[in-house]
């Protein structure tokens, strides 16, 4: 009779020959698959090895080698390396798809756009209707400013109903841009409906659907992808956003404190809620949220200019200056605070200075009208 420690035994050795063979049975799809979950987790490291150990048992394999050209173009200082195993599987195998494409991402990716554009369309040759490579092209041209090319690239991208949420997002853009809002908006929502749980996207097509006179589908779009528990600081940033622009200041504190629950370092949500705090008299708690908001991001000049101008406001003329100049010396073509170092520095006894600064202030708004461009603090 065999005591229940030995039977214990003999199922672990049974369940670790099954676990032993399942491995050496492991397809090399199945080995790619694995490997490209790790990547998208980070941990390239792991994937790398992946992709080594199935190439020691093929080690012709087209698919690995292309992987592993990836993986290794992907990391910083060996795009070259990543380049160099590229083209020596397009010179081995000239049609396979794929290789190209890889190629044309490392370029880009190293500020090669005119090798890249080459690479994309070499790749399209091959195989004309490749989504991803389409909108790869397409988002390039986009982001250089080709609308048109842009536009035939992410059309041919999203062909009868394909594509993916990058292209339609980007096609959505074009749209709203051009003025058919009705068509942009639908672009966003397909965008949406590939990508649900993309945080930023639902904030995008939020804020599109409030500014072309759909508030309400706007909340609701919040409050729905808040209520199936998709847990992003941006999503309650935008529903306090929507709320303070509805006057609804308490709401949107409330609504500013959530997403601070979810990130408490977010500098974007820290400096709302203290302008928001600001517009309701609770000038303590509102500063409490600027020096938060510098503490969080200290290159920031948004911080800095309000914190300056409480300061002067208070009648501390000395940390006001201090905090103004910082300011400047981070966002330089900011008018309102030339203007407020200038007023303080008056109202501190240093009137050539002031003068000097009232002059900047000029010089600034002349700047901004000319360029059309707004320094970072004139935003608000």
């Amino acid at each position: 009779m065999f005591l229940p420690t030995s039977r214990v035994s003999r199922a672990a050795i049974v369940a670790l020959g099954a676990a032993a063979a399942i491995a050496c049975s492991e397809t090399p799809e199945h080995a790619l698959a694995e490997a490209r979950r790790l990547q998208d987790a980070g941990r390239s490291e792991a994937a790398m090895k992946k992709v080594d150990t199935l190439l020691e048992k093929n080690p012709g394999l087209f698919e690995a080698r292309l992987y592993r050209a990836v993986l290794v173009g992907a990391q910083t200082g060996r795009e070259e390396e990543g380049l160099s195993a590229l083209r020596q599987l397009a010179q081995a195998e000239p049609r396979r798809t794929g290789v190209h494409r890889a190629m044309g991402q490392i370029l880009a990716r190293t500020g090669r756009f005119a090798q890249a554009v080459n690479q994309f369309e070499k790749e399209l040759a091959i195989d004309p209707a490749d989504t991803e490579t389409l909108t790869d092209l397409g988002l390039f041209y986009f982001q250089t400013g080709q609308t048109d090319q842009a536009e035939d690239r992410l059309r041919r991208a999203t062909a009868d109903g394909a594509g993916n949420a990058r292209a339609y997002r980007a096609l959505a853009e074009i749209s709203l841009r051009a003025g058919r809002i009705e068509e942009g908006l639908a672009q966003q929502r397909r965008a949406l409906e590939l990508t649900p749980d993309d945080a930023d996207l639902v904030v995008t097509h939020a804020r599109a659907l409030g500014a072309y006179g759909h508030a309400p589908d706007a909340k609701a779009l919040l409050d729905a992808a808040v209520a199936r528990g998709l847990k992003d600081a941006a999503l309650p940033a935008e529903q306090a956003r929507q709320a303070r622009e509805g006057l609804d200041y308490v709401g949107a504190v409330a609504a500013y404190r959530r997403s601070l629950d979810i990130d408490p370092t977010r500098s974007a949500t820290l400096m709302e809620l203290g302008k928001t705090l600001l517009l309701m008299g609770r000038r303590d708690e509102a500063r409490a949220a600027f020096e938060a908001g510098r503490d969080a991001s200290p290159s920031d000049p948004y911080p800095w200019f309000y914190l300056g101008t409480m300061s002067a406001d208070d009648g501390a003329l000395e940390p006001a200056i201090s905090d103004l100049r910082r300011s400047l010396e981070l966002d330089p073509v900011n008018p309102k605070a030339h203007y407020a170092l200038a007023q303080a520095l008056l109202r501190s006894g240093r009137p050539d200075e002031a003068q000097a600064e009232f002059a900047r202030h000029a010089e600034s708004l002349d700047f901004l009208r000319s360029n059309r461009t707004q320094g970072t603090s004139t935003l608000d």
